[in-house]
């Protein structure tokens, strides 16, 4: 069993943040502190993107869930509450959909609505134009293509970077995304998140999920709380209208809509309170009504 990475804040009912790439665990800080009195929060590291140990071998769904059933087993938690942003809820996603007896409830941040773009590029940049090739490329040669291809996706900075942020970093990130600058941006940028090969790997087994189709399986009460790009990104904006409307709206779903950039749970009061709302309720009122 690998090394996992957490930081554990609060006390009460078991409670799992998974983090988007590029972040640790602490991007849920401002989520784990509002709920700190009645959750104990688990801040995880992603494999392989973060201080906890990546996957070996090829990425499938089963195996990005069987990683976080061995921390809730190492941590003998059940009965647990899931919150993931972005590619961290495409994770808690593959997790509540296998093994649905050990999930009260799920929440996912800006995740699950929509498919995974075929080329990523707001992500990585040019280089998301070469996803789907090399993702088929990796599934056949596995580690020898990564030992090949991971100087370019994975800096020397990434692993060996100071762990440090500057006034001027945090004004570029919060410019981009409509943010007010907060400590709790802050810390998040400044914290170092190694990415290795593991983790590429990991990165393109979650870019060949598809994620409406995993939204779909979870039959636990589920909370998407999704990103509208109103008067941000107009496209973005039409897509993701078209996409929700698609959905198969079931009795476990709820949908709410903030207009804000893809970092809501840091843009909008509105997503704490709502994930609050959502967990006061006993499971089995929020499955009846």
């Amino acid at each position: 069993m690998g090394k996992f990475h957490s930081v554990i804040i609060g006390h009460g009912k078991p409670l799992i943040f998974l983090p988007a790439l590029g972040f640790s665990g602490n991007e849920g800080l401002n989520i784990a502190e509002s709920l700190a009195k009645s959750y104990e929060c688990h801040l995880l590291d992603l494999p392989g993107l973060g201080k906890s140990d990546g996957l070996k071998g090829n990425i499938s769904m089963p195996k990005i869930a069987s990683w976080v059933k061995q921390y809730a087993d190492q941590n003998k938690l059940e009965d647990v509450t899931l919150i993931g942003h972005s590619m961290g809820g495409g994770i808690a996603m593959c997790f509540a959909a296998v093994y649905p007896e050990y999930v009260n409830r799920i929440v996912l941040l800006d995740q699950g609505h929509l498919k995974l773009p075929r080329f990523p590029t707001s992500e990585l940049g040019l280089s998301g134009y070469l996803i789907p090739v090399i993702s088929l490329m990796e599934r056949i040669l596995g580690d020898k293509l990564i030992k090949r291809i991971k100087k370019f996706f994975v800096s020397d900075d990434d692993n060996n970077s100071s762990a440090k942020t500057n006034e001027k970093q945090l004004k570029e990130f919060c410019e981009r995304f409509k943010l007010e600058e907060s400590d709790y941006i802050n810390k998040a940028l400044m914290e170092q998140v190694p990415f290795n090969g593991e983790g590429l790997r990991l990165m393109f087994g979650y870019y060949r999920l598809n994620l409406p189709k995993i939204l779909q399986k979870i039959s636990q009460p589920c909370l998407l709380i999704y990103a509208s790009f109103k008067d941000i990104d107009e496209e973005r904006a039409r897509m993701t209208d078209n996409e929700v409307n698609k959905i198969n709206q079931t009795s476990n779903l709820k949908l709410f809509k903030i207009d804000s950039h893809h970092y809501l749970h840091w843009a909008d009061e509105k997503c704490l309170n709502e994930i609050r709302e959502f967990l006061r309720y006993p499971q089995n009122e929020i499955l009846e009504g």
